[in-house]
């Protein structure tokens, strides 16, 4: 079925007229809708979804919101999440991450230990047989039932585990992996050594397979002795490679910031595997995940064909004509809620001073740093504010790639093991310093994530202010919060979604919502 154009707003690059996307007409037509109904609703779906999958999910969702008032699904061609997924998933087949994975969980177990149960094992106890046995299998036959130490908690005391990365010893990388052969097999996959190398510092056949793929490019680059010349591969380079990782890996424990033993190994792999300023990490910042917040901001600029400044400018000649609209509800889904941070800032210079906002969040992907920012100059335009997201477990325990059934039937999809949330906070998500210019940061705290908001003992107040001013923002209102599982006392308190991209189609999630719309929160 077709949605009527009365019922949506399309645009591209933030802007209206383009082929295929919404005019100002579309705008028009939609704004005189509104004189039939005292409720707008807007709604914005998630970032990296195609307009096909917008339109199902406007489709979907209309008849519910229908019962509450004239909805407006905002559908933006916000990013080709198949490029950034399969990216990543074609990590699986490369022997080289492989061995990376399988030395870095060895390393960071030699130096925290581990505890499972009431099983402790020491690091001097720690078997490189049998964490290469754990690897194996995983990549054998992976699955959610077989993440490699998952749910591993380290064994040393605290005091130890804060002084792991000042004591990590590059010689000692470069005797063990110089006797593993293993190892080495995978390195001479790399493209482009040239002769003699692979069966001479590499020790393989010189008729090893080489691999020609975005990561083994870079990895032939990044692990070359020779700056800028790709396959130059010695294993002093190597080890000094795997050092940097490892380090990185330990501050991560060290500070109480890991996402998980695998996760965080997976995570600092992909951060580190960069050259030149370009990389898997960074491939899908620049040409994916920072597109799309750009997308939201474009919106609002100030030419009339922007799809957000044309939408506020005809309500406020609605609202200068006398017309009144008693609610507008604005529902961002994921990365939806960055664009309601900049709807917000715009309303703000756009509308008069009374009108305010009925807020939703769903497992939103927005920055504590832009929230916070968000609220401290434009709370004022929040009326009531409600916020669905998941458990950390259940976070945790997600799956990233979404409903597509090939994907789901693609055992790769398990490289990396949580939610989409997870894998923004580890590797797409970057901090913006006080001139404007973005820092990676692994662990980028993002308000749908639990363990940011509970987690008062390592995202403090002093150390995380912006975490802090949103987590008492949040604490002052009663029933800001659902975090699924979740029964509620009030109807419009409840969700059961345990699935990043379900928020907008769990039924009792899109009951909470349908209450909302028709009775407030």
């Amino acid at each position: 079925m077709a949605l009527d154009r009365k019922y949506f707003i399309h645009s591209r690059g933030g802007a209206l007229g383009a082929d295929g996307v919404s005019t100002l007409q579309d705008v028009d037509a939609i704004v005189a809708e509104l004189k039939k109904t005292e409720h707008l609703i807007l709604h914005f779906h998630g970032g990296l979804v195609s307009s096909k999958v917008g339109f199902e999910i406007a489709e979907r969702l209309q008849p519910v919101y229908l019962a509450g008032g004239h909805p407006v699904f905002y559908v933006w061609e916000s990013g080709a999440w198949e490029a950034i997924r399969n990216n990543i998933m074609e990590l699986a087949d490369e022997p080289v991450f492989k061995q990376l994975v399988r030395k870095l969980l060895q390393y960071t177990l030699e130096k925290l230990g581990a505890r499972t149960g009431a099983r402790s094992i020491a690091p001097a106890q720690v078997d490189a047989e049998e964490v290469k046995k754990t690897v194996d299998e995983f990549f054998a036959n992976p699955g959610p039932h077989n993440v490699p130490y998952k749910g591993y908690v380290p064994a040393v005391p605290e005091a130890q585990a804060r002084s792991a990365a000042d004591q990590v010893n590059e010689d000692n990388i470069y005797v063990d992996i110089e006797t593993d052969d293993e190892f080495k097999r995978a390195l001479a996959t790399l493209p482009d050594i040239p002769a003699g190398m692979r069966s001479g510092a590499l020790g393989a056949p010189e008729s090893a397979v080489e691999r020609h793929s975005p990561f083994s490019e870079i990895a032939s680059e990044k692990l070359s002795s020779v700056e800028g010349k790709r396959g130059l591969i010695e294993l002093f380079k190597v080890a000094a490679v795997l050092k940097d990782i490892l380090v990185g890996i330990l501050r991560r424990y060290r500070a109480g910031r890991d996402h998980g033993l695998y996760a965080t190994v997976v995570e600092e792999i992909i951060r580190s595997f960069k050259v030149g300023g370009s990389g898997i990490n960074e491939w899908g910042k620049a040409l994916q995940w920072n597109r799309m917040k750009k997308d939201c901001d474009d919106a609002f600029l100030a030419d009339e064909v922007r799809a957000g400044t044309a939408m506020l400018k005809r309500i406020n000649t609605e609202l200068d004509g006398g017309r009144k609209l008693k609610r507008i509800t604005l529902i961002g889904h994921s990365t939806g809620a960055i664009y309601i941070c900049a709807w917000l800032k715009a309303a703000d210079a756009a509308l008069p001073k009374e009108v305010k906002f009925d807020v939703v969040f769903l497992a939103p992907a927005v920055t504590y740093e832009r929230f916070a920012a968000t609220l401290k100059d434009f709370a004022h335009r929040i009326r009531s504010f409600r916020m669905f997201a998941m458990q950390d477990q259940l976070e945790r325990d997600d799956q990233v790639w979404g409903d597509d059934l090939a994907v789901q039937k693609d055992w790769r999809r398990y490289i990396y093991p949580s939610s989409l949330l997870y894998l923004v906070s580890g590797i797409l998500e970057s901090k913006q310093g006080a001139n404007g210019d973005l820092t990676d940061e692994p662990d980028m705290p993002l308000v749908g994530m639990q363990r940011y908001y509970t987690g008062a003992g390592t995202y403090g107040a002093k150390d995380f202010p912006e975490v802090g001013a949103v987590r008492d923002w949040l604490a002052a209102s009663a029933d800001t919060l659902v975090w699924s599982v979740a029964d509620g006392a009030g109807s419009g308190l409840n969700s059961h979604c345990n699935d990043h991209g379900g928020f907008d189609n769990e039924q009792h999630t899109v009951d909470s919502l349908r209450h909302i719309l028709v009775s407030g929160f």
